[in-house]
This record gives structure tokens, C-alpha cells and sequence, in this order.
């Protein structure tokens, strides 16, 4: 039996997708090529694949086994490539970044014109995505999001943390009034994520529910699944948002801290990659080139 490596490839980003609309989404690529390719690769392999669902792809046991077998097989190539890559003195090659869409947007973006200017030979690709890549699958080298418990197989170093706070416009105050307690958030407008939390951060949301009780949750004015967005209805006086004090041009805003005494959640932040790479300059100059690139203040002692 002869089977297309890219047949294979595209069926492990279906099966995590668990969905031909979301991995069309995520690769570029029709859903009904991926259709056609799962379906091939599964008259050729003589099993069925996957259990089609109203919601999607589960799949069946001999699924299960093909999606662990070509997850190694693509870790060990990504492995194989990293040793190659790292036969220089200078760290060269391909480093791929992932995070979510806002801190690729607003965050990262901002600071690798310097470290690309230090390290030209690095090939650098940052992947916003606001599910998670897999890094043991080498779906990506690093990536910077919150701590992830009990994996021993990965080295996670913090980075910064995001404090949330509370945040409105100079006209929304005027019209609406400012908040006095947290219980006067019932009767103003919140922008919120909505139902589709970042899954990465699941206090995002916790202006719908601070100063009440765990079952009580506020309804949002407004759902928006982007920071940007959200802290431009903000800026133009639609409500109030939550956002990070450490949020890019925040400061040059119109928006105003409300309940500054509050504290909000404080989402601390990783750069995280498999033990594969502890030794590849590429991930370690990237590692600390972030590390000094933040400001003292983004960063606070744990206990």
C-alpha cells in the first residue's frame, strides 16, 4: 500500500479540526478537497477513518491509531529538520511562533523588527490562532500562551503577565456615568467575547460575572471575538471592555480605567517549546530577546 504523505498530513490537521470546515479554514484549502482526500486515503487504507457527526468528525478506533502514528511521524521530521538546521554557529532557519490572534496582532508584531534585524538568517513565522497549536506535534516550534499543567515533556519559561482592567470612553462616562462598585456594572453596557471565549484565556469574559454569584452572569451589549475590535466599540463609546493595561496604545486611547481598585484576572504568559528544541540557538535567542524586551512592570514575582 502506497500512501501520499500529504494525504496523511491533511488527514491529522482534519482529525484535530475535528471538522473539513474548520481545517479548510486553517489550511487554505477547500472543503471539499479535503473531503476528497480523506476519502481516498481511507478506500486505500481499507477503513473507515472518521464517524460523521451533525457537529462535525469524531474518529474510530483505527483513526485513533493512524492520528498518533502520523503525529510522531511529523514531530520526528520537525526534529530531524531542527538538527540540520542547527549544524551553524549562527542560529539560522525556520522558526515558527504561535499564539493567539491578538497577541500576534498587537503584541508580537511589535517587537521582531529588532530581533530580525539582530538574527537575519531566522526564517520567522508567526501563526495567530486562538485554539492552540500543538508544539509536541511540532504544528509549531514555540508557542506563547498560559501554563500548561502536567506536561514534563515541555519547557515553559514565563514571560509577562496581563492584568486585566476595566475600560471605557471619556463619552460613554458622560453619557452613562461612571461605575461606583461592581455591582453597578447591572445596569451598564459590556463588550464581551461571547461565546466564542479564546479558549486559551477563560477569565476573558469576567466582567459579565465579577460581584455576582457563579450562576448570575451579565447580559453583554455586544459580543466581539477580537481584542482589537473590542477596545475599538470601546474607543467609540459602545461600553465597557476588559482589556490588559499592558494592551498596545492603550494609553494614547480615549479610555478611561474604571474601578481602578478592582483586581482583575492576571493572565501570565509562557514561551513554551518541546525539550527536542532546549538546545536549538534559534528558540533560545528568540527566548531571550522577548525576555528583555519587557518592561519590568508587565512582569510580577510568584510566591
Amino acid at each position: 500500500m502506497n500512501l501520499d504523505w500529504d494525504k496523511l498530513k491533511i488527514f491529522y490537521f482534519v482529525a484535530k479540526a475535528q471538522s473539513f470546515n474548520r481545517a479548510a479554514q486553517d489550511l487554505n484549502i477547500s472543503q471539499s478537497a479535503l473531503s476528497r482526500h480523506v476519502q481516498l486515503l481511507e478506500h486505500l487504507m481499507k477503513v473507515q477513518l472518521f464517524n460523521r457527526i451533525p457537529r462535525g468528525l469524531v474518529l474510530t478506533k483505527q483513526g485513533e491509531i493512524l492520528f498518533e502514528k502520523v503525529k510522531e511521524m511529523l514531530s520526528s521530521l520537525e526534529d530531524a529538520k531542527s538538527a540540520i538546521q542547527e549544524e551553524t554557529d549562527i542560529p539560522c532557519g525556520s522558526l515558527k511562533v504561535a499564539t493567539t490572534v491578538a497577541l500576534a496582532d498587537l503584541w508580537l508584531v511589535e517587537r521582531v523588527a529588532g530581533f530580525l534585524e539582530r538574527y537575519p538568517d531566522i526564517e520567522l513565522e508567526i501563526i495567530g490562532h486562538d485554539e492552540g497549536l500543538d508544539v509536541k506535534a511540532r504544528e509549531a516550534d514555540v508557542s506563547i500562551r498560559p501554563f500548561i499543567e502536567d506536561q514534563s515533556d515541555l519547557i515553559q519559561e514565563y514571560l509577562f503577565s496581563c492584568f486585566l482592567k476595566l475600560y471605557a470612553s471619556s463619552e460613554y462616562l458622560k453619557k452613562h456615568g461612571c461605575p461606583q462598585s461592581v455591582k453597578d456594572l447591572d445596569k451598564h453596557k459590556i463588550i464581551s467575547f461571547g461565546e466564542y471565549n479564546i479558549r486559551l484565556f477563560s477569565d476573558i469574559d469576567w466582567a459579565l460575572r465579577i460581584g455576582n454569584k457563579l450562576e448570575q452572569v451579565r447580559k453583554p451589549y455586544i459580543s466581539i471575538n477580537s481584542s482589537k475590535g473590542a477596545c475599538r466599540l470601546a474607543e467609540l463609546g459602545l461600553g465597557i471592555v476588559a482589556l490588559s493595561k499592558e494592551f498596545p496604545g492603550i494609553e494614547q486611547s480615549n479610555l478611561v480605567n474604571i474601578l481602578p481598585t478592582v483586581e482583575g484576572p492576571i493572565i501570565d504568559l509562557y514561551y513554551v517549546y518541546p525539550t527536542a528544541l532546549k538546545n536549538s540557538k534559534r528558540v533560545q535567542v528568540f527566548s531571550e530577546y522577548l525576555a528583555n524586551s519587557m518592561p519590568v512592570e508587565s512582569k510580577r514575582r510568584f510566591v
